[in-house]
């Protein structure tokens, strides 16, 4: 759709599965409430939070506090009007979506047509993950005002109702799933396979590199070699280089990564374990964004085999990294055809 688009992020939640304030909870040491308000206001005309000022936005709260969703969404959208006069869709997202990041509000904003789109998830709508049109925005109002609570009946013809295989496509899964409890926080950070001798992930946390060694060295294996690729402070043509964001065609990159281990032992029979993480989000200057390693018994087969997994992997994989430097932005640059294994 064209034209400007409102942003809210609500954190008024009562986290009770959690144990603790969701909106508070740091992940890599930012809070959630400031990770989901920052992929907002990069794509957003005007951004708020609903909720007690977590996020370091502007904030507003629903009266009375903590009467639910539907009337979070109902008070930020009027302070949004209030503020500027117009009457324009918002995404909305809770502060419980972890990985949610500037390409997931741009989806949601770029989606063709005027009507709300609202990603489904295990079967179900997400409309605290969603781009809510005016007429549905009104429409919540009158239900708040006439004594309803539920968000189940918010949305009116024409909705656009995304489908799990087009969302996957379309951002990965991942990035709409939200968290209530503190197993699904610890999912967020990778942790080695319990079987099998291939370990391949995306994640929006570091990389754990320490951990993927550890994992891949066997008694058998006298070699193991590791290659982590970090952000450097420049690109071609493009000086002072501050953050990439990487964006990723999830269940698709998953299945190439393990293509590519699958040729490596093609190749190479006598390599042992190979672990191939990949970052996706934000990252500042000097962190990693890629990890390789490759366990064998001696080292010119874990080398090689190392080499070829990390040259197919920047050359097979449906990963794409947004760049952002001192005095503007874009796609990077040198990238190449996404080509089979």
């Amino acid at each position: 759709m064209s034209g400007p688009v409102y942003g809210l992020v609500l954190t008024g939640g009562s986290s009770r599965r959690m144990g603790r304030d969701k909106a508070t909870l740091e992940i890599e040491g930012v809070p959630l409430a400031r990770r989901v308000a920052d992929a907002l206001r990069a794509v957003t005309s005007l951004t708020i939070e609903v909720g007690p000022g977590t996020s370091g936005l502007p904030s507003v709260t629903e009266e009375p506090p903590g009467s639910g969703p539907l009337a979070a969404v109902v008070a930020g959208w009027e302070e949004l009007v209030r503020r500027t006069g117009e009457k324009q869709p918002a995404v909305v997202l809770s502060c419980d979506l972890p990985a949610a990041t500037p390409g997931l509000v741009a989806w949601l904003v770029g989606r063709p047509g005027a009507a709300s789109v609202v990603p489904v998830l295990d079967g179900a709508p997400q409309p605290l993950c969603a781009r809510w049109a005016v007429a549905d925005l009104e429409r919540a109002r009158a239900q708040l005002a006439a004594g309803e609570r539920s968000l189940r009946r918010v949305f009116g013809p024409g909705t656009d109702f995304v489908t799990e295989d087009e969302v996957e496509q379309a951002v990965g899964l991942r990035l709409v799933r939200d968290v209530d409890t503190p197993e699904d926080v610890a999912r967020l950070a990778l942790a080695p396979p319990l079987d099998g001798e291939d370990w391949v992930g995306l994640a929006g946390t570091s990389l754990p590199t320490e951990a993927a060694v550890s994992w891949a060295t066997r008694p058998d294996c006298g070699a193991v070699v590791t290659f982590a690729g970090t952000v450097r402070d420049h690109a071609e043509g493009r000086a002072g280089v501050e953050e990439l964001v990487y964006e990723a065609y999830e269940a698709p990159a998953l299945a190439r990564m393990s293509a590519v281990v699958g040729e490596a032992r093609a190749r190479w029979p006598a390599i042992g374990r190979v672990a191939v993480l990949h970052r996706v989000g934000s990252l500042g200057v000097g962190e990693t964004a890629v990890v390789v390693v490759v366990s064998a018994p001696h080292r010119h087969d874990a080398f090689a085999a190392g080499g070829f997994v990390i040259d197919a992997v920047k050359e097979t994989v449906p990963i794409w990294k947004y760049e952002r430097w001192g005095d503007g932005e874009d796609w990077g640059t040198g990238a190449l055809p996404v080509r089979s294994v």
